[in-house]
């Protein structure tokens, strides 16, 4: 018992797994493919809302890949910053301050996949020192700051988007410093911690509107618990919305082109019980992420193999500690800190699950939209350890040590896959057809940049396909859908293979009247069919 006091009294421990949790933010953190919203992301920074619409003047015209992937790289544009922050603010989105803050970013430190994805982990680090003071001002101890830290560290959920260049880590981060200086500022009545509040609270508005949803949470937290803090935050609540209010009104203008890119979150016949399981898996995947679920619960209950049982089983206990955590907060700790726990917590698992209700749809499944509910858990998980360390040694070390070693399981685990984990396989699309073209020896790809005969998804998803590309001799001969002789357009003798990848029916059609017989379907794949060339005969 005398060594595991020693052991875990003491902050050496929870330091060493933070620095294993900071290391790992750098390993293959190249390796997973810069996919569709990463792109997407690349491509808003200059007001963009699809790769064409950066460049399109290759059109009927063979280019190399270069061409097409340094419509990513701004650096070499020498856009001016003023231009760009402009055409930022044009552009219809929801998170305009991660894009913002990219524009000085990709100047300062390049522009490359990992430049980008190197950003979200500064963040990432930005963030340890505001979660230790939160959890050291909630429950008045170092030891709490530390353990918070180094599970918000090693979490395998909050490493997978300290390694994307998306806006949700920013959002975190933001989130965790608005508690800390709502706390600072009720705690200590100093003028810096409310304007710290203001500032932090408007960020985080501009990098998710959603974080209205903990400001609302921070409100109701004030008027029940903090009554001489009333006039004081409903003050800052009139300023924060002040501030936000100019992008408040052009989103709420644009409000049906918002329900419009959310609409494929809807599904036929949701049945009740399935926003709740995405709200539950979402909750334990703070720290068991080690297996591929996706996100549709036919893919799962269809394929129940042992490994899923095992998992599950894990699951199932960090759930009942979950449980057990939000029963002893409640019962033994703080009236003050049981409540604001909860109510930056339990308030947005009932939103998230009425919209879902309301909606028809499984938002809920889509964790990342609610990872503001991974700092409630890792807080829950904060007490129960360190609340028991004096009383139940072992059992809190055990408790810790065991969220620690499932947590770098799991991020070992999901960083040997190439693709969004999240999402399931069916990313391994991108990474096939990336693979053929970087494995041929001198290929052109013919397309027309649609799949599935969207011109909306399409032109960025071949964009995923061009940017995971690892050869320089690929070419790419986009075309109009109607275009003839295009057998004219190729040079002979100059293609090892000619490969048709994400062509829209018609285009296709076209092809197929022109190559005859000698255009032939490739072994099937995920995803669209792709097509070949045969080069025997003709070119």
């Amino acid at each position: 018992m005398d060594y595991f006091k020693g052991i875990f009294s003491k902050p050496w421990i929870y330091i060493l797994i933070t620095v294993i949790g900071i290391s790992v933010k750098f390993y293959k953190i190249d390796y997973k493919i810069f996919w569709y919203d990463e792109i997407a992301t690349v491509v808003q920074v200059v007001g963009a809302d699809n790769v064409l619409q950066i460049d399109d003047s290759k059109l009927n015209e063979i280019a190399p890949v270069s061409h097409y992937t340094g419509l990513l790289t701004h650096k070499d544009a020498n856009y001016k910053l003023g231009d760009e922050l402009k055409s930022q603010l044009k552009n219809m989105n929801l998170n305009p301050l991660h894009c913002i803050l990219l524009s000085f970013w990709y100047r300062v430190a390049g522009d490359g996949i990992v430049d980008y994805r190197l950003f979200s982990v500064l963040v990432f680090l930005l963030t340890l020192p505001f979660l230790f003071g939160l959890a050291k001002e909630l429950f008045r101890s170092s030891q709490a700051g530390w353990i918070a830290v180094s599970l918000y560290s090693v979490s395998p959920f909050i490493h997978y988007f300290a390694q994307e260049a998306r806006y949700y880590i920013l959002w975190a981060f933001l989130l965790v410093a608005i508690h800390y200086y709502l706390i600072k500022s009720i705690k200590i009545s100093h003028v810096k911690y409310l304007v710290a509040y203001i500032v932090f609270s408007v960020l985080s508005l501009y990098a998710s509107i959603l974080s209205g949803l903990m400001i609302l949470e921070h409100l109701i937290f004030v008027f029940i618990l903090k009554k001489e803090f009333r006039i004081k935050f409903l003050v800052a609540a009139v300023l924060i919305f002040l501030l936000y209010s100019p992008w408040f009104f052009y989103v709420f203008a644009h409000r049906d082109e918002v329900y419009q890119a959310l609409s494929w979150h809807k599904f036929e016949n949701v049945p009740l019980w399935a926003p709740l399981l995405g709200l539950v898996l979402g909750l334990i995947r703070t720290f068991s992420f080690y297996l591929n679920y996706t996100l549709f619960w036919d893919d799962v209950f269809n394929n129940i193999t042992p490994a899923i049982k095992l998992e599950t089983g894990f699951n199932l206990l960090i759930l009942v500690l979950m449980i057990v955590a939000i029963i002893s907060v409640i019962r033994r700790e703080k009236k003050e800190t049981a409540w604001f726990i909860m109510l930056i917590f339990i308030p947005g698992l009932l939103f998230f699950y009425g919209l879902d209700i309301a909606r028809n749809a499984i938002t809920t499944h889509w964790w990342r939209y609610y990872i503001f509910n991974t700092i409630p858990v890792v807080l829950l998980f904060t007490y129960l350890i360190s609340g028991n360390l004096q009383v139940r040694r072992i059992f809190s070390s055990a408790i810790y040590l065991g969220l620690v070693v499932i947590s770098i399981y799991s991020v070992f685990t999901i960083s040997k896959y190439r693709y969004w984990y999240l999402g399931g396989d069916w990313e391994q699309e991108f990474v096939d057809n990336a693979t053929l073209l970087s494995t041929s020896e001198k290929p052109l790809m013919i397309t027309d940049f649609i799949r599935l005969n969207s011109p909306w998804d399409g032109p960025m998803h071949s964009m995923e396909v061009l940017a995971n590309c690892n050869s320089e001799k690929i070419d790419v001969l986009r075309v109009s859908p109607d275009i003839q002789g295009i057998e004219t357009m190729i040079p002979k003798n100059i293609y090892t293979d000619i490969f048709v990848i994400y062509a829209s029916d018609e285009l296709l059609e076209n092809l197929k009247n022109q190559f005859g017989e000698r255009l032939e379907i490739l072994p099937g794949e995920q995803g669209p069919p792709r097509w070949k060339v045969n080069l025997s005969s003709g070119n």
